[in-house]
Formats: C-alpha cells, sequence, structure tokens
C-alpha cells in the first residue's frame, strides 16, 4: 500500500465553533491517527476549515469516508488527493491552527498574503498556494512563542 496526502476543505457548524469541542476533538483524533500513521493538520479560519492528512492510503481514505458523513461540518470540498514519498507534516502527528489564536501581528501577515472577508484569513483557492498557506501555517505555528 502506498502513502497519499489528501487536502480538504468544508465550513463548520456554529455547535463545532466551540474551541473545547476543537480541542478535544483534536486530542482524540491525534491518539488515533498515530495508531493508523495518520498526520496531518487542522487549519480554522473563522467557520471555514482546511485540513491536510497524510499516511498510508487505506487509513487515509477511510478517515476521509468518516469526515464526510460528519454532521459537524458541510460543503466539503476535495481539494487534492495525490500518493507522496515525502511527508510534509509528519513531525505533526494531528494539529489545529486556529488563526483566531495567533497574535494580531501575525494573524495580520497571513491576512495581508492571503487576504481576508470577515476579519478570517480566507484560504486561498489554487493548489500550489494552498501547499503554501499550509506550511506558513506550520512555520508560524511551530514555535508558538507568545504561549506561555
Amino acid at each position: 500500500m502506498y502513502n497519499c496526502r489528501l487536502i480538504y476543505r468544508s465550513t463548520c457548524t456554529d455547535k463545532f465553533m466551540a474551541n473545547e469541542e476543537l480541542r478535544e476533538l483534536i486530542e482524540k483524533s491525534a491518539e488515533n491517527n498515530r495508531k493508523l500513521g495518520i498526520t496531518g493538520l487542522l487549519v480554522l479560519s473563522g467557520h471555514q476549515f482546511l485540513q491536510v492528512l497524510e499516511g498510508p492510503a487505506g487509513a487515509v481514505n477511510d478517515l476521509y469516508s468518516r469526515i464526510v458523513r460528519d454532521e459537524r461540518h458541510h460543503h466539503l470540498r476535495l481539494i487534492s488527493y495525490e500518493p507522496t514519498e515525502e511527508n510534509y507534516f509528519e513531525d505533526w502527528g494531528m494539529s489545529l491552527v486556529d488563526l483566531y489564536d495567533l497574535p494580531k501581528a501575525v494573524r495580520d501577515i497571513l491576512i495581508r498574503k492571503y487576504s481576508s472577508k470577515e476579519d478570517a484569513v480566507e484560504f486561498p483557492e489554487r493548489l500550489h498556494e494552498i501547499y503554501a498557506f499550509l506550511l506558513d501555517a506550520k512555520i508560524i505555528c511551530q514555535g508558538r512563542p507568545w504561549e506561555t
């Protein structure tokens, strides 16, 4: 079986916007995904999710099938699905980057680079820009020097 990288975006329901529920989901997902060899990153901006999943194709496919059926979000759009030999997020288990948690100065950098709508960073549309955005989110949040 080969490894793959899957990227999708969706709109989350108001109920799912509660940070506590999201953080609990990420903790549980990180544990489950680690067992399955899946890594990735989930970015939240406003009501929009952008997620990348990497790992064994069968495990990623099964996980995405569950995500599609999850009623906490809708308007899912598969952006990219491809085999990969290199994982960009292998050191990230499964992490949440909530762009509202970023310091304003850091969020403003992303807004200037990618634009915004209603004070939320807008996710890019082109695949190469989506990769750049995900890697920017990863790099910006790796150290999280603003957290104590």
